[in-house]
């Protein structure tokens, strides 16, 4: 049952001398603010730069052709070489770890025209699994399909920025032509970049995406790619599955297996572990840092405590000859323990989200908007974690001198008196 003049009593204890329990205190709720102020900020850049890297890139292999660098069944070094659509097939077809792959054709900075408006934007000529890597919102109508692809229809994508710019505003540019490098595209879709930070081989909002095979045909190119894209399924191995990729494209194309020189290969994986890495280690630091201060509090409020009693042995002497059980007295001075901690530790806590409501307003004043990926707080869950760890602080505060004064003799503390 819930003894509200037991809790006053230990109120007054505490507010006995305000200036020992304030400074007391003050080490708690500065271990406690530090935490959930370092914690928040850490989870704030955290989730910005893994939410710029978007789910699908971080599994992502990119390869460009280069030039041989050793002579191999008669040809000499030196040698230009390409990828053609029947290696994204045999990709494909071979290895069961490679979910989505892609070629891109790159268009350059094209002319864009529709009546009176003209600009440059970069048109991307790319396949349909394109847009499962580069995973973007659809704003208006659709992406390709393999229909568009076999058809080499003359269609394209755009990106919110061509929209905006090109079309009138809230105009629904479903059906209606832009013309590119001279060329009349009809627009089926639009889209927008899922990501304002980490651009996929440039601003997808600011680009104009055409079937590959158009492209290839426009061009006159052939079957060429200048590059190749695969998504790598979460279970596999990224360095392994790319390291299959080049065998396969060295096997296809009579390049000596040890010529690594011979293609540019990358993966945005490794990074994307340095950058969860290092999170880590800033979490790390973050436990270090704030239970540490916050231990010093803790000790300092237990001596504080200890200095208390000593204070108060006549009177803890009083209570036990006039009949106060031991479990009596530790409850008092535990109790004391455990208020003084939660108290400072919540004004601590309090202050330590004002002060990140706070930086959220300053983001949100100078990006004009606050997302998820920028939100500067703590969770839920980590709060009711830091609750729960400025009670055991309490308990360990007061449990250290709450024994001490069962230590106290009835006979003299009486003596004393």
């Amino acid at each position: 049952m819930f003894d509200i003049d037991k809790y006053k009593e230990i109120w007054q204890t505490i507010t006995r001398n305000k200036m020992r329990s304030f400074i007391t205190g003050f080490g708690v709720a500065w271990g406690i603010f530090l935490f959930v102020v370092m914690f928040g900020i850490g989870n704030g850049f955290q989730n910005g730069i893994l939410n710029a890297f978007g789910e699908s890139i971080t599994n992502a292999v990119i390869i460009f052709p280069s030039r041989t660098t050793i002579e191999y069944k008669g040809f000499n070094p030196n040698r230009s070489w390409n990828i053609y659509n029947e290696d994204l097939n045999i990709i494909k077809q071979t290895l069961p770890e490679v979910k989505y792959i892609s070629g891109m054709v790159h268009g350059g900075t094209g002319k864009i025209m529709r009546e009176d408006r003209t600009k440059s934007y970069m048109i991307k000529a790319v396949d349909v699994d394109y847009f499962n890597i580069d995973v973007m919102p659809i704003l208006y109508g659709r992406i390709f399909n393999r229909v568009d692809m076999e058809e080499k229809r003359k269609i394209c994508v755009i990106g919110k920025r061509v929209w905006e710019e090109m079309f009138d505003k809230d105009e629904n540019p479903m059906g209606k032509q832009l013309t590119l490098n001279g060329i009349a595209y009809n627009v089926v879709g639009v889209v927008e970049a899922a990501s304002s930070e980490v651009n996929f081989m440039g601003n997808s909002s600011e680009a104009v995406f055409v079937p590959l095979t158009t492209m290839q045909q426009i061009n006159n190119t052939g079957l060429v790619i200048h590059m190749l894209t695969a998504i790598i399924a979460p279970t596999a191995d990224i360095n392994q599955a790319e390291t299959k990729i080049k065998d396969l494209l060295k096997l296809n194309h009579n390049i000596a297996p040890e010529d690594d020189d011979a293609m540019i290969a990358f993966n945005l994986h490794d990074s994307f572990l340095m950058f969860n890495n290092l999170f880590l280690g800033i979490k790390i630091l973050v436990w270090i840092v704030g239970m540490g201060t916050l231990l010093a509090g803790v000790v300092g409020i237990s001596n504080i405590m200890l200095i208390s009693i000593r204070e108060r042995t006549n009177e803890i002497g009083v209570r036990r000859a006039l009949g106060a059980k031991p479990n009596v007295i530790l409850r008092q001075i535990m109790g004391e323990g455990i208020l003084l901690t939660f108290i400072a530790g919540y004004i601590g806590f309090l202050l330590g989200v004002i002060i990140l409501s706070g930086v959220n307003k300053v983001i949100q004043a100078q990006t004009g908007e606050l997302t998820l990926e920028m939100d500067m707080q703590i969770s839920f869950g980590m709060s009711m974690l830091a609750m729960a760890i400025l009670l055991a602080a309490g308990v360990i505060a007061g449990i250290i001198p709450a024994k001490n004064a069962l230590k106290i003799k009835v006979i003299d503390a009486i003596r004393d008196e």
